[in-house]
């Protein structure tokens, strides 16, 4: 099947706020600053919308399949905010746009390495992220949640 990775518009956070139903979801995926419930203008300003680049992974029926947002942080490209619509999960949506996004980052910027940060208790994103290629590495100094989170880190 082939897939896109375009540059998200408002138009699909408009799409991607329906993939929210409760504050754990929101807080799995944005963090616990993220505030629930939400108006399109404070998900706009919590998931950070001008400070990173944001994706959209569509299939071969430009359905948004997944989102996820690059941005630089601690030394190293970051990916954040990474998620796949609810309705096409378990089938390696999440691998794709991770690779996809990586392959962006080595166009967009001049790190030799990328991270993220997942919650320990988040099992499937942690699998799929230790399937790409990523391992777990040294919480960086002064980050926050380090007993909530793991820190990974992968090359580019």
């Amino acid at each position: 099947m082939p897939w896109s990775l375009d540059t998200a518009c408002e138009a699909d956070i408009d799409e991607l706020m329906t993939w929210f139903p409760d504050a754990h979801s929101v807080d799995i995926w944005g963090g616990p600053n993220f505030r629930f419930p939400f108006t399109r203008e404070t998900f706009f300003s919590d998931c950070r919308w001008r400070d990173f680049s944001s994706f959209c992974l569509r299939n071969s029926d430009s359905e948004l399949a997944a989102f996820g947002q690059l941005g630089e942080r601690y030394g190293r490209s970051h990916l954040a905010r990474l998620i796949a619509n609810p309705r096409m999960r378990g089938q390696g949506i999440g691998k794709k746009l991770v690779e996809m996004t990586i392959a962006a980052a080595r166009t967009e910027q001049d790190h030799a390495e990328i991270a993220l940060f997942v919650y320990k208790d988040n099992e499937p994103a942690y699998q799929c992220y230790l399937a790409v290629g990523f391992e777990e590495h040294d919480y960086p100094d002064g980050a926050p949640m380090q007993e909530k989170c793991f820190y990974l880190v992968r090359s580019l």
